[in-house]
Protein backbone atom coordinates (compact mmCIF):
# COMPACT_ATOMS: atom_id res chain seq x y z
CA UNK A 1 0.00 0.00 0.00
CA UNK A 2 1.99 3.60 -1.07
CA UNK A 3 1.81 6.49 0.58
CA UNK A 4 -0.93 8.21 -0.41
CA UNK A 5 -3.77 5.02 -0.29
CA UNK A 6 -2.36 5.19 3.54
CA UNK A 7 -3.01 8.67 3.92
CA UNK A 8 -6.73 8.17 2.48
CA UNK A 9 -6.90 4.64 4.61
CA UNK A 10 -6.29 6.61 8.04
CA UNK A 11 -7.84 9.48 7.29
CA UNK A 12 -11.39 7.62 6.60
CA UNK A 13 -10.87 5.52 9.71
CA UNK A 14 -10.34 8.53 11.48
CA UNK A 15 -13.25 9.77 10.22
CA UNK A 16 -15.58 6.59 10.70
CA UNK A 17 -14.19 6.68 14.56
CA UNK A 18 -16.16 10.86 14.91
CA UNK A 19 -19.16 9.61 12.25
CA UNK A 20 -19.81 6.52 14.91
CA UNK A 21 -19.96 8.70 17.97
CA UNK A 22 -21.89 11.55 15.83
CA UNK A 23 -24.38 9.02 14.80
CA UNK A 24 -24.61 7.36 18.83
CA UNK A 25 -25.44 11.08 19.09
CA UNK A 26 -27.89 11.87 16.92
CA UNK A 27 -29.91 8.68 17.79
CA UNK A 28 -29.83 9.27 21.28
CA UNK A 29 -31.15 12.54 20.71
CA UNK A 30 -33.70 11.79 18.60
CA UNK A 31 -34.93 9.35 20.91
CA UNK A 32 -34.55 12.25 23.60
CA UNK A 33 -36.76 14.98 21.45
CA UNK A 34 -38.87 12.61 18.88
CA UNK A 35 -40.85 11.13 22.15
CA UNK A 36 -41.73 8.05 20.48
CA UNK A 37 -40.13 5.73 18.38
CA UNK A 38 -42.46 7.07 14.98
CA UNK A 39 -40.78 10.68 16.38
CA UNK A 40 -37.06 9.71 16.53
CA UNK A 41 -37.48 7.91 13.02
CA UNK A 42 -38.92 11.21 11.67
CA UNK A 43 -35.78 12.95 12.87
CA UNK A 44 -33.78 10.68 11.45
CA UNK A 45 -35.84 10.56 8.55
CA UNK A 46 -35.33 13.86 8.27
CA UNK A 47 -31.95 13.72 8.14
CA UNK A 48 -31.19 12.14 5.34
CA UNK A 49 -33.75 14.09 2.97
CA UNK A 50 -30.79 16.17 1.38
CA UNK A 51 -29.70 12.54 -0.26
CA UNK A 52 -33.07 12.45 -2.01
CA UNK A 53 -31.76 15.67 -3.47
CA UNK A 54 -27.98 16.11 -4.26
CA UNK A 55 -26.78 12.42 -3.39
CA UNK A 56 -26.55 11.56 -7.55
CA UNK A 57 -26.23 14.90 -8.85
CA UNK A 58 -22.97 15.35 -5.85
CA UNK A 59 -21.34 12.20 -8.03
CA UNK A 60 -21.39 14.11 -11.30
CA UNK A 61 -19.58 16.58 -9.75
CA UNK A 62 -17.25 14.51 -8.10
CA UNK A 63 -16.36 13.23 -11.50
CA UNK A 64 -15.69 16.95 -12.54
CA UNK A 65 -13.18 18.52 -9.49
CA UNK A 66 -10.33 18.32 -7.75
CA UNK A 67 -11.30 15.28 -4.89
CA UNK A 68 -8.69 16.46 -2.87
CA UNK A 69 -9.74 20.13 -2.46
CA UNK A 70 -13.44 18.79 -2.45
CA UNK A 71 -12.79 16.17 1.30
CA UNK A 72 -10.89 19.05 2.59
CA UNK A 73 -13.66 21.65 2.40
CA UNK A 74 -16.28 18.45 3.01
CA UNK A 75 -14.20 18.26 6.78
CA UNK A 76 -13.68 21.60 7.14
CA UNK A 77 -17.25 22.35 7.71
CA UNK A 78 -17.80 19.09 9.34
CA UNK A 79 -15.74 20.84 12.05
CA UNK A 80 -17.80 23.52 12.86
CA UNK A 81 -21.30 21.80 12.26
CA UNK A 82 -20.31 19.47 15.09
CA UNK A 83 -18.94 21.44 17.61
CA UNK A 84 -22.17 23.77 17.04
CA UNK A 85 -24.00 21.60 19.15
CA UNK A 86 -22.03 21.03 22.45
CA UNK A 87 -21.63 24.71 22.41
CA UNK A 88 -25.37 25.41 21.65
CA UNK A 89 -25.69 23.01 24.90
CA UNK A 90 -23.71 25.53 27.05
CA UNK A 91 -25.54 28.30 26.21
CA UNK A 92 -28.53 26.63 27.06
CA UNK A 93 -29.63 27.21 23.28
CA UNK A 94 -30.39 23.67 21.91
CA UNK A 95 -33.06 23.18 19.79
CA UNK A 96 -34.74 20.75 17.53
CA UNK A 97 -34.59 23.06 14.49
CA UNK A 98 -30.62 23.55 15.34
CA UNK A 99 -30.53 19.83 15.37
CA UNK A 100 -32.14 18.88 12.21
CA UNK A 101 -30.47 21.28 10.48
CA UNK A 102 -26.79 20.05 11.44
CA UNK A 103 -28.07 16.83 10.38
CA UNK A 104 -29.31 17.81 7.47
CA UNK A 105 -25.87 19.86 6.59
CA UNK A 106 -23.79 16.76 7.58
CA UNK A 107 -25.71 14.71 4.99
CA UNK A 108 -25.20 17.39 2.26
CA UNK A 109 -21.77 16.84 2.98
CA UNK A 110 -21.18 13.40 3.20
CA UNK A 111 -23.31 13.11 -0.66
CA UNK A 112 -20.33 14.71 -1.66
CA UNK A 113 -17.29 13.42 0.85
CA UNK A 114 -18.58 9.54 0.84
CA UNK A 115 -18.15 9.13 -3.66
CA UNK A 116 -14.80 11.36 -3.37
CA UNK A 117 -13.21 9.24 -1.11
CA UNK A 118 -14.85 5.78 -2.61
CA UNK A 119 -13.70 6.43 -6.03
CA UNK A 120 -10.64 7.68 -5.07
CA UNK A 121 -9.39 4.54 -3.97
CA UNK A 122 -9.18 3.20 -7.38
CA UNK A 123 -7.19 6.01 -8.75
CA UNK A 124 -4.22 5.60 -5.95
CA UNK A 125 -3.96 1.58 -5.39
CA UNK A 126 -1.32 0.69 -7.84
CA UNK A 127 -3.09 -2.47 -9.13
CA UNK A 128 -6.75 -3.05 -9.21
CA UNK A 129 -6.26 -6.75 -8.43
CA UNK A 130 -5.41 -6.05 -5.16
CA UNK A 131 -8.96 -3.95 -4.84
CA UNK A 132 -10.86 -6.84 -2.78
CA UNK A 133 -7.42 -6.60 -0.12
CA UNK A 134 -7.47 -2.95 0.05
CA UNK A 135 -11.50 -2.36 0.57
CA UNK A 136 -11.12 -5.57 3.05
CA UNK A 137 -7.94 -3.49 5.12
CA UNK A 138 -9.88 -0.65 4.65
CA UNK A 139 -13.47 -1.67 6.27
CA UNK A 140 -11.44 -3.24 8.90
CA UNK A 141 -10.26 -0.05 10.70
CA UNK A 142 -13.50 1.59 9.62
CA UNK A 143 -14.99 -0.99 11.76
CA UNK A 144 -12.68 -0.45 14.37
CA UNK A 145 -13.50 3.28 14.62
CA UNK A 146 -17.14 2.47 14.68
CA UNK A 147 -16.37 0.04 17.35
CA UNK A 148 -14.70 2.15 19.49
CA UNK A 149 -16.57 5.30 19.16
CA UNK A 150 -19.77 4.14 20.66
CA UNK A 151 -17.78 2.08 23.33
CA UNK A 152 -16.12 5.39 24.31
CA UNK A 153 -19.74 7.18 23.99
CA UNK A 154 -21.16 4.92 26.58
CA UNK A 155 -18.60 4.73 28.70
CA UNK A 156 -18.61 8.62 29.19
CA UNK A 157 -22.66 8.24 29.05
CA UNK A 158 -22.02 6.23 32.46
CA UNK A 159 -19.99 8.87 33.89
CA UNK A 160 -23.17 11.39 33.46
CA UNK A 161 -21.69 12.70 30.67
CA UNK A 162 -24.17 15.13 28.15
CA UNK A 163 -25.07 13.36 24.87
CA UNK A 164 -24.48 16.30 23.21
CA UNK A 165 -20.82 16.98 24.91
CA UNK A 166 -19.57 13.79 23.17
CA UNK A 167 -19.03 15.63 19.64
CA UNK A 168 -15.84 16.82 21.31
CA UNK A 169 -15.02 13.73 20.01
CA UNK A 170 -16.26 14.02 16.45
CA UNK A 171 -15.15 17.58 15.95
CA UNK A 172 -11.54 16.11 16.89
CA UNK A 173 -11.87 13.39 14.75
CA UNK A 174 -12.56 15.40 11.69
CA UNK A 175 -9.98 17.73 12.20
CA UNK A 176 -7.39 14.56 12.38
CA UNK A 177 -8.95 13.50 9.26
CA UNK A 178 -8.74 16.66 7.62
CA UNK A 179 -4.71 17.10 8.54
CA UNK A 180 -4.36 13.92 7.01
CA UNK A 181 -6.43 14.37 3.94
CA UNK A 182 -4.16 17.41 3.11
CA UNK A 183 -1.19 15.58 2.53
CA UNK A 184 -2.76 13.34 -0.05
CA UNK A 185 -1.05 13.19 -3.56
CA UNK A 186 -2.72 12.20 -6.31
CA UNK A 187 -1.21 10.62 -9.28
CA UNK A 188 -1.04 12.79 -12.43
CA UNK A 189 -2.85 9.89 -14.63
CA UNK A 190 -5.63 10.43 -13.25
CA UNK A 191 -9.09 11.82 -14.61
CA UNK A 192 -8.88 15.20 -12.22
CA UNK A 193 -5.36 16.52 -13.78
CA UNK A 194 -5.60 14.66 -17.17
CA UNK A 195 -7.55 15.31 -20.37
CA UNK A 196 -8.27 11.82 -21.27
CA UNK A 197 -11.00 11.30 -23.74
CA UNK A 198 -13.47 10.11 -21.52
CA UNK A 199 -13.07 13.74 -19.44
CA UNK A 200 -12.50 15.74 -22.18
CA UNK A 201 -16.48 14.25 -23.45
CA UNK A 202 -17.81 14.89 -19.77
CA UNK A 203 -16.85 18.54 -19.91
CA UNK A 204 -18.84 18.90 -23.37
CA UNK A 205 -21.98 17.75 -21.34
CA UNK A 206 -24.10 19.18 -18.61
CA UNK A 207 -24.27 17.78 -15.06
CA UNK A 208 -27.01 17.15 -15.52
CA UNK A 209 -26.42 14.74 -18.53
CA UNK A 210 -23.44 13.60 -16.86
CA UNK A 211 -25.88 12.16 -14.04
CA UNK A 212 -28.48 10.28 -16.25
CA UNK A 213 -25.14 8.79 -18.02
CA UNK A 214 -24.39 7.00 -14.42
CA UNK A 215 -27.68 6.46 -13.71
CA UNK A 216 -28.15 4.46 -17.16
CA UNK A 217 -24.66 2.32 -17.11
CA UNK A 218 -26.21 1.17 -13.24
CA UNK A 219 -29.32 0.66 -14.80
CA UNK A 220 -29.27 -0.41 -17.88
CA UNK A 221 -25.38 -0.68 -18.94
CA UNK A 222 -24.15 -3.23 -16.82
CA UNK A 223 -26.75 -5.84 -15.42
CA UNK A 224 -24.78 -7.22 -12.18
CA UNK A 225 -24.42 -3.91 -10.98
CA UNK A 226 -28.32 -3.05 -11.78
CA UNK A 227 -29.21 -6.46 -9.43
CA UNK A 228 -26.72 -5.82 -6.42
CA UNK A 229 -28.28 -2.13 -6.03
CA UNK A 230 -31.16 -3.32 -6.17
CA UNK A 231 -30.51 -5.90 -3.33
CA UNK A 232 -28.33 -3.43 -0.97
CA UNK A 233 -31.04 -1.33 -1.12
CA UNK A 234 -33.90 -3.74 -0.36
CA UNK A 235 -31.53 -4.62 2.57
CA UNK A 236 -30.48 -1.41 3.28
CA UNK A 237 -34.56 -0.85 3.59
CA UNK A 238 -34.35 -2.67 6.75
CA UNK A 239 -30.89 -1.11 7.60
CA UNK A 240 -29.71 0.32 11.50
CA UNK A 241 -32.93 1.25 12.23
CA UNK A 242 -33.35 -2.54 13.58
CA UNK A 243 -30.09 -1.58 15.99
CA UNK A 244 -31.02 2.12 16.72
CA UNK A 245 -34.76 1.84 17.10
CA UNK A 246 -35.40 -1.80 17.39
CA UNK A 247 -32.76 -3.01 19.64
CA UNK A 248 -32.95 -0.30 21.86
CA UNK A 249 -36.67 -0.42 22.59
CA UNK A 250 -35.71 -3.89 22.83
CA UNK A 251 -32.76 -3.31 25.68
CA UNK A 252 -35.91 -0.83 27.62
CA UNK A 253 -38.48 -3.30 27.69
CA UNK A 254 -36.57 -6.22 28.59
CA UNK A 255 -34.68 -3.99 31.66
CA UNK A 256 -31.09 -4.44 30.35
CA UNK A 257 -29.48 -1.48 30.62
CA UNK A 258 -31.85 0.95 28.88
CA UNK A 259 -30.34 3.31 26.30
CA UNK A 260 -26.68 3.49 27.70
CA UNK A 261 -26.12 0.27 26.71
CA UNK A 262 -26.88 0.70 22.58
CA UNK A 263 -23.29 2.24 22.56
CA UNK A 264 -22.01 -1.27 23.46
CA UNK A 265 -23.98 -3.29 21.29
CA UNK A 266 -23.17 -1.04 18.65
CA UNK A 267 -19.37 -1.58 19.34
CA UNK A 268 -20.07 -5.32 19.60
CA UNK A 269 -21.27 -5.31 15.66
CA UNK A 270 -18.38 -2.71 15.07
CA UNK A 271 -15.93 -4.80 16.50
CA UNK A 272 -16.87 -8.57 15.09
CA UNK A 273 -16.46 -6.27 11.14
CA UNK A 274 -13.09 -5.42 12.08
CA UNK A 275 -12.09 -8.95 12.84
CA UNK A 276 -13.82 -10.67 9.87
CA UNK A 277 -12.57 -7.92 7.61
CA UNK A 278 -8.55 -9.17 8.57
CA UNK A 279 -10.00 -12.24 7.89
CA UNK A 280 -11.55 -11.45 4.39
CA UNK A 281 -8.33 -9.63 3.62
CA UNK A 282 -6.69 -13.72 3.39
CA UNK A 283 -9.31 -14.91 1.58
CA UNK A 284 -9.72 -15.43 -2.18
CA UNK A 285 -12.68 -13.52 -2.60
CA UNK A 286 -13.44 -15.74 -6.45
CA UNK A 287 -17.25 -15.51 -6.62
CA UNK A 288 -17.82 -12.22 -4.51
CA UNK A 289 -21.73 -11.77 -5.65
CA UNK A 290 -22.08 -15.02 -3.42
CA UNK A 291 -20.72 -13.74 -0.51
CA UNK A 292 -23.36 -10.79 -0.54
CA UNK A 293 -26.27 -12.87 -1.20
CA UNK A 294 -25.08 -15.12 1.76
CA UNK A 295 -24.25 -12.05 4.22
CA UNK A 296 -27.69 -11.08 3.88
CA UNK A 297 -29.26 -13.95 4.57
CA UNK A 298 -27.25 -14.01 7.71
CA UNK A 299 -28.53 -11.08 8.22
CA UNK A 300 -31.91 -12.39 8.44
CA UNK A 301 -31.07 -15.04 10.58
CA UNK A 302 -29.48 -12.46 13.10
CA UNK A 303 -33.29 -10.75 13.39
CA UNK A 304 -34.85 -13.80 13.56
CA UNK A 305 -32.70 -14.40 16.82
CA UNK A 306 -34.10 -11.27 17.93
CA UNK A 307 -37.37 -12.38 18.48
CA UNK A 308 -36.32 -14.62 21.04
CA UNK A 309 -33.98 -12.36 22.90
CA UNK A 310 -34.66 -11.67 26.47
CA UNK A 311 -30.71 -11.73 27.75
CA UNK A 312 -28.10 -9.17 27.03
CA UNK A 313 -25.81 -12.53 25.86
CA UNK A 314 -28.93 -12.95 22.73
CA UNK A 315 -28.71 -9.56 22.16
CA UNK A 316 -24.48 -10.08 21.52
CA UNK A 317 -24.89 -12.52 19.59
CA UNK A 318 -27.24 -11.19 17.02
CA UNK A 319 -24.66 -7.96 17.26
CA UNK A 320 -21.92 -10.28 16.52
CA UNK A 321 -23.59 -12.25 13.17
CA UNK A 322 -24.61 -8.40 12.18
CA UNK A 323 -20.99 -7.43 12.08
CA UNK A 324 -19.99 -10.27 10.43
CA UNK A 325 -22.48 -9.25 7.63
CA UNK A 326 -21.21 -5.91 7.41
CA UNK A 327 -17.96 -7.56 6.43
CA UNK A 328 -18.77 -10.12 3.83
CA UNK A 329 -21.50 -7.97 2.04
CA UNK A 330 -19.54 -4.64 1.94
CA UNK A 331 -16.19 -5.33 0.77
CA UNK A 332 -17.58 -7.82 -2.08
CA UNK A 333 -19.86 -5.43 -3.18
CA UNK A 334 -17.87 -2.57 -3.58
CA UNK A 335 -15.03 -5.07 -5.37
CA UNK A 336 -17.52 -6.13 -7.59
CA UNK A 337 -18.67 -2.35 -8.75
CA UNK A 338 -15.55 -0.71 -9.27
CA UNK A 339 -14.03 -3.74 -11.16
CA UNK A 340 -16.70 -3.01 -13.26
CA UNK A 341 -16.79 0.71 -13.47
CA UNK A 342 -14.45 2.68 -15.64
CA UNK A 343 -12.11 5.67 -14.21
CA UNK A 344 -14.61 8.61 -15.61
CA UNK A 345 -17.72 7.04 -14.14
CA UNK A 346 -16.14 6.27 -10.64
CA UNK A 347 -17.36 9.11 -8.90
CA UNK A 348 -20.98 8.92 -10.25
CA UNK A 349 -21.18 5.57 -9.60
CA UNK A 350 -19.95 5.72 -6.03
CA UNK A 351 -22.38 8.56 -5.47
CA UNK A 352 -25.76 6.29 -6.40
CA UNK A 353 -24.66 3.86 -4.35
CA UNK A 354 -23.97 5.94 -1.46
CA UNK A 355 -27.42 8.09 -2.16
CA UNK A 356 -29.49 4.50 -2.62
CA UNK A 357 -28.06 3.24 0.67
CA UNK A 358 -28.73 6.06 2.70
CA UNK A 359 -31.84 7.10 1.33
CA UNK A 360 -32.83 3.33 1.69
CA UNK A 361 -31.30 3.72 5.51
CA UNK A 362 -33.45 6.86 6.57
CA UNK A 363 -36.72 4.83 4.89
CA UNK A 364 -35.62 2.10 7.15
CA UNK A 365 -36.15 4.12 10.43
CA UNK A 366 -39.74 5.61 9.13
CA UNK A 367 -40.78 1.96 8.04
CA UNK A 368 -39.41 0.44 11.11
CA UNK A 369 -40.28 2.94 13.54
CA UNK A 370 -43.82 2.40 12.37
CA UNK A 371 -43.97 -1.40 12.90
CA UNK A 372 -42.65 -0.69 16.34
CA UNK A 373 -45.83 1.23 16.61
CA UNK A 374 -48.23 -0.98 15.33
CA UNK A 375 -47.07 -4.17 16.33
CA UNK A 376 -45.38 -5.92 19.15
CA UNK A 377 -41.17 -5.86 18.87
CA UNK A 378 -41.09 -9.53 18.83
CA UNK A 379 -43.58 -9.77 15.34
CA UNK A 380 -41.60 -6.63 14.34
CA UNK A 381 -38.39 -8.54 14.33
CA UNK A 382 -40.12 -11.69 13.16
CA UNK A 383 -41.78 -9.63 9.52
CA UNK A 384 -38.33 -8.26 8.96
CA UNK A 385 -36.54 -11.48 8.97
CA UNK A 386 -39.02 -12.84 6.72
CA UNK A 387 -39.14 -9.91 4.17
CA UNK A 388 -34.48 -10.39 4.43
CA UNK A 389 -35.18 -13.91 3.42
CA UNK A 390 -37.96 -13.52 0.66
CA UNK A 391 -35.96 -10.53 -1.28
CA UNK A 392 -32.46 -12.20 -0.99
CA UNK A 393 -33.79 -15.34 -2.37
CA UNK A 394 -36.06 -13.32 -5.21
CA UNK A 395 -32.99 -11.63 -5.85
CA UNK A 396 -30.43 -14.48 -6.05
CA UNK A 397 -32.62 -16.54 -8.29
CA UNK A 398 -32.48 -13.06 -10.57
CA UNK A 399 -29.21 -13.54 -10.48
CA UNK A 400 -28.51 -16.64 -11.26
CA UNK A 401 -30.92 -16.87 -14.46
CA UNK A 402 -29.10 -13.38 -15.26
CA UNK A 403 -25.32 -15.41 -15.29
CA UNK A 404 -26.70 -18.26 -17.26
CA UNK A 405 -28.00 -15.61 -20.39
CA UNK A 406 -24.72 -14.17 -20.07
CA UNK A 407 -22.86 -17.84 -20.16
CA UNK A 408 -25.32 -18.52 -23.20
CA UNK A 409 -24.66 -15.56 -25.16
CA UNK A 410 -20.68 -16.04 -24.60
CA UNK A 411 -21.22 -19.87 -25.83
CA UNK A 412 -23.09 -18.42 -28.96
CA UNK A 413 -20.24 -15.74 -29.43
CA UNK A 414 -17.51 -18.31 -29.41
CA UNK A 415 -19.27 -20.50 -32.20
Amino acid sequence: MNRNLLLLWCAHSTFFFGSSVYTLVLTLLSLQYGESAVGAGAMLFTSFIPYLFVGVIAGAIVDRVNRKRLMVICESTRVLLTISIPIALSLDALTVPHILLVSILMTCLRSFSAPATQSSVPLLIDDKKNLTKVHAYIGSTSNLGLMLGPSLGGVLLLFDMQVAELLYITTASNMISLILISFIRFPSNNVDSTETNESVEMKKTSIWQDTWKGLHFMTFGNKEIAIMMILYSTQFLVGGAVVHLGISKLLVEADLGGQKMLGFIMSTASGTAFLSSLWLAQQKVLQPAKWVFTGYACRGVAILLLVFATEIWMIGIAAVIMGFVISITGVPLTTIIQRKTPNHMLGKVSAVRSSVGFVSDASSYLFVGALLTSLSLQLTFLVLSLYIFVSVFFLYMLWKRMRFEIGEAAQDISK
